[in-house]
């Protein structure tokens, strides 16, 4: 009788998360184009060819980091807006309901830890500096679908508002999100200490009425080109 040789895939795993985690570290630090597949595999501990067996390229290799971080950040959205649309009947959703299921999650996120802050925070921040190709890429894959959904459930509580309208007002509120991520290590410097970072909560309900009323207020005050 010949035994069977079961493989244990365990250490697999944990040298793809090492490389995961440490082209998380590099792209925070360096971007895009500062980063190598060898340097990342040197950051992990792991040799080239674990990260050319694992991703194939840098480009995959960043992309599948990316979606760790951001693919269970969108569905908690999708869930918290059908969660509103049930309890409301299926109307169509209040501005502010709507920005709270977009909002919030990331509140969700940098609430578990210091590191998840700074983190996401460092990641936010660094999109803002990347070459365009990589940024179109990035936005295709995470956010051209979420955008959609949030454009259409925007434009049902807006009736009377043309797409375009709608379109600009979503842009201008996604980016006052980044950039109060972005910039949400520097609010007790900002502040001179009045403010403190680690009021995650405060800041995620402040934002998500900043942004509710700004969206509103715009939309209704656009003259439409």
């Amino acid at each position: 009788m010949i035994a069977t040789v079961i493989k244990n895939p365990k250490p697999k795993l944990e040298t793809r998360a090492r490389l995961i985690e440490a082209t998380a570290r590099l792209f925070s630090l360096h971007g895009y184009n500062g980063l190598t597949l060898r340097s990342v595999a040197k950051e992990a501990k792991a040799n080239l060819a674990a990260a050319n067996y694992h991703f194939g390229s840098k480009d995959a290799l960043v992309l599948e980091m990316l979606r760790e971080r951001i693919q269970p950040i969108n569905q908690r959205r999708l869930e918290l807006l059908e969660e509103e649309k049930n309890n409301n009947s299926n109307l169509p959703l209040g501005v502010f309901q709507i920005f709270r299921t977009l909002i919030h999650p990331i509140g969700e996120e940098i609430s578990k830890s210091a590191n998840s802050r700074c983190s996401l925070a460092q990641l936010v921040a660094r999109t803002f500096t990347e070459p365009t190709e990589f940024i179109e890429r990035m936005h295709h894959r995470f956010f051209s679908q979420i955008a959609e959904i949030y454009h259409r459930e925007l434009s049902l509580t807006f009736p009377n508002q043309p797409p375009k309208e709608i379109y600009w007002h979503l842009h201008l509120a996604v980016a006052s999100m980044l950039g109060a991520l972005a910039q949400h290590r520097r609010l007790e410097d900002f502040t001179k200490g009045m403010c403190n970072e680690n009021q995650v909560d405060e800041m995620i309900n402040r934002l998500t009425k900043f942004v509710s009323h700004g969206f509103t207020h715009g939309l209704r005050n656009s003259s439409p080109s």
